[in-house]
């Protein structure tokens, strides 16, 4: 493997922002790497443009700034959580804006639960998980999956618009969802 690759990997692995950061292992995240479908250059970039994002937000406020979760792919930012001051979403949105690199953001704020359903939502996406990698017509590591009571969030870049309709389909079925939102992105080659 050449040698500006493997470099290329080491910095995007040490880029992973932790709550992104699947993989146990190195070779978990080469895995990942060879399903994504965009460049390694590009993962490394929206990496970086995510974890800037992320420290910012946590540097504000440690409590807040885990509650928004940050996505990027293709410099397009994503932030959603469960929220319910709006300064912080303010000073989300404007952090993300101002950071080099990024051609647009989008928010995606659900209104904080007044019953816990921290453990529905883990249930709802291990079984959503489950759904998605056994279907072997879609790489559900290209998928990721924010719950907020019961609200299903789709999130990364898929080869068609059929992964994106199947991946939203397997959301629909698991018991618990309230309402499921694609921002699942087609590549276009």
């Amino acid at each position: 493997m050449p040698r500006r690759i493997l470099i290329s990997m080491a910095l995007l692995l040490l880029c992973a922002p932790p709550a992104q950061a699947r993989s146990v292992t190195p070779w978990g995240a080469v895995y990942e790497l060879v399903r994504d479908e965009r460049s390694l250059s590009d993962i490394s970039i929206d990496k970086a443009i995510a974890t800037e994002i992320k420290a910012a937000l946590l540097e504000k406020n440690g409590k807040l700034g885990l509650a928004v979760k940050t996505y990027c792919y293709l410099g397009k930012v994503v932030l959603l959580g469960q929220l319910a001051d709006d300064s912080f979403k303010s000073f989300a949105v404007a952090t993300a804006r101002k950071t080099p690199g990024v051609k647009g953001v989008t928010t995606h704020w659900v209104p904080p639960s007044r019953r816990g359903s921290t453990i529905s939502d883990l249930e709802i996406a291990a079984k959503l998980r489950a759904e998605l990698v056994e279907d072997k017509d879609i790489s559900a590591t290209q998928v990721e999956a924010e719950v907020f009571s019961g609200h299903v969030f789709l999130l990364g870049m898929v080869r068609s618009q059929k992964d994106a309709a199947k991946a939203a389909a397997h959301a629909k079925s698991v018991s618990g969802v309230k309402s499921v939102t694609s921002l699942l992105v087609p590549h276009k080659k």
